[in-house]
């Protein structure tokens, strides 16, 4: 076998020997191993350490799925279990990984992980084109995380990312075209799936496991894919004084009720855990000396024990104490642990708009930077202008009405098209809307009327979906020309018309200026990605947003 898909880990702190290596593991979990074996080791020029042993069913136990089946057949069902576990702590040049086999990984606790090594790595190495999944979870959404797979792969803008500034993402996978690995072929993209550790597929030569190890370090020292910029925008707290602040502030928590915190503070499920939580009955909780068993982790049930921890502060109870996970209801199957303190999440906003979060027990600010970038590239787009006019909205108009009638005047050269379907190869039973109005010039013009980000959510979506159909199906180029020809009164596309510019129509309420200061937060984030997608299409979309006048006020300053 000469390579092998495993989860690289980084460690949180780089130990510099193999006692130091030995000491960041599970030592709860080290003495369930029997035949455990451990001792310094070298691969090709690094240290590291390696540790193996077998984790079995006591005597008197038996595997998980006994019980049930004993109980539905009558009679006993007794088989035992015997798992099988490696680990490999590697030093490699200013960091430190480790690599698990069978059931390794749970030799190597939570505490010890870089939690942002994987994520960091995806969104430098991802082909924003060929994103397979993310994994987000919103702090003050009481523990909310979402999965969304696309199998095939799909552009970061499908993935519903308008709100994205709002969210945490915890993992994104997909394919890589610029990473070259030890045995990767120049012609194949590099699969990865990046989280707390990152899943890739390196070699099993130890002089090639270095190199790829090292490849993967260097990949780190990039720049941010600009596509996935929206991914890292959080910076972990360094500050002493200011965590002990942060620290402060949750503890005051802890010891108030749950419907008078619960917008503050979360029980949530740690990041690395997440996807395999279905897997879960049963938890066992300490905090101090005090011990819960429970088929689930709730504020409730974390703030009710710690109301009988005598240990202050109590946040410190949750830093020193552990949640282990089973999957068996008896708990004599452990699925993993990690830190009490990782199942609670808390959000603080302190003066001058400063955003935090503790995830995964730890302090991190909300990116401000981001949103310091996220407006100038906003302030560029909205600064695009061209003598194209639109016609003022007249009060009572709807949407129909507006497109419609700005056909029928005579000072505008348009040609209404909404909610006409252009069928291609993809969208063949309804068709897919091209835009709402053709300008003189061939633009396609989408037009909103928007008192919320959701509509402009979707009209700059419906944009991405239309240059995409257009662009990509010869099909979809002819039945538009003849769409024109039917509604724009014989109206004649040429024959290689290919889509050129996209403009936003927007209407406000009261007709406001479309500025950074009056589009939706979430509205920005959406047009961002909606110009990254348009701007990167085969021929490059140039983008206009222009504010709809309301006839009978008088034009703002925009």
């Amino acid at each position: 076998m000469r390579t092998r898909q495993v989860t690289l880990h980084r460690l949180w702190r780089r130990p510099t020997s193999a006692d130091e290596l030995f000491d960041v593991l599970d030592h709860e979990q080290l003495d369930e191993l029997e035949d455990l074996d451990f001792g310094p080791v070298t691969v090709a020029d690094c240290s590291g350490l390696w540790v193996q042993g077998s984790f079995r069913t006591k005597t008197s136990e038996s595997a998980e799925w006994c019980a049930a089946a004993s109980r539905t057949l009558g009679h006993t069902v007794h088989f035992a279990d015997t798992h099988s576990a490696g680990l490999l702590e590697l030093i490699v040049d200013d960091a430190a990984y480790a690599i698990a086999y069978g059931q390794g990984y749970r030799l190597l606790p939570g505490e010890a992980k870089d939690h942002r090594f994987g994520l960091e790595f995806a969104i430098r190495a991802l082909d924003p084109t060929h994103v397979h999944k993310l994994m987000r979870r919103r702090p003050g959404a009481r523990g909310r995380t979402e999965v969304t797979l696309m199998p095939n792969g799909s552009a970061i803008w499908a993935f519903d990312v308008a709100d994205a500034y709002a969210d945490l993402v915890g993992r994104a996978s997909g394919k890589s075209q610029t990473i070259q690995l030890s045995r990767s072929r120049p012609t194949q993209a590099t699969s990865v799936d990046g989280g707390v550790g990152l899943q890739i597929r390196l070699a099993t030569d130890p002089v090639e496991l270095v190199f790829d190890i090292r490849t993967i370090a260097g990949v780190l020292n990039r720049e941010r894919r600009p596509e996935l910029e929206f991914i890292d925008r959080i910076t972990p707290v360094r500050d002493t004084d200011l965590v002990d602040q942060l620290d402060d502030d949750v503890e005051n928590l802890l010891t108030d009720t749950p419907e008078n915190i619960s917008h503050r503070l979360s029980a949530v499920v740690p990041m690395d855990l997440a996807e395999g939580i279905e897997d879960v009955r049963a938890f066992k909780v300490r905090l101090g000396k005090s011990n819960r068993t429970s088929p689930e982790i709730t504020l409730d049930g974390l703030l009710n024990q710690a109301k009988i921890v005598r240990e202050r502060p109590k946040l410190e109870a949750f830093r020193n104490g552990r949640v282990y996970a089973f999957k068996d209801d008896a708990c004599t199957h452990p699925v993993g642990s990690s830190k009490a303190i990782q199942w609670l999440e808390a959000t603080a906003v302190l003066p001058r708009d400063r955003h935090f979060a503790m995830v995964d027990g730890r302090w991190y600010e909300i990116d401000a930077e981001y949103r310091n970038r996220l407006r100038q590239r906003v302030h560029q787009l909205l600064e695009t202008r061209s003598d194209l006019e639109l016609r003022a909205w007249r009060p009572g108009e709807t949407e129909r009405d507006y497109n419609e009638n700005s056909a029928l005047d005579p000072d505008f050269d348009f040609v209404c098209l909404d909610r006409r379907g252009v069928k291609d190869e993809f969208h063949n039973k309804w068709g897919f809307e091209a835009c709402d109005l053709l300008g003189p010039n061939n633009e396609l013009i989408h037009v909103k009327q928007a008192t919320s980000s959701s509509p402009l959510s979707h009209l700059f979506s419906q944009a991405c979906v239309a240059v995409q159909g257009l662009e990509g199906s010869s099909q979809a180029r002819t039945r538009f020309r003849e769409l024109v020809r039917q509604q724009g009164r014989g109206r004649e596309l040429p024959h290689d018309f290919v889509p050129t510019k996209v403009v936003f129509g927007i209407l406000l309420k009261k007709g406001e200026a479309v500025t950074p200061s009056t589009l939706f937060p979430f509205a920005q984030v959406a047009l961002i990605q909606a110009a990254r997608m348009l701007q990167s299409a085969r021929v490059p979309i140039d983008i206009e947003v222009r504010g709809i006048p309301l006839a009978g006020v008088a034009a703002p300053n925009d």
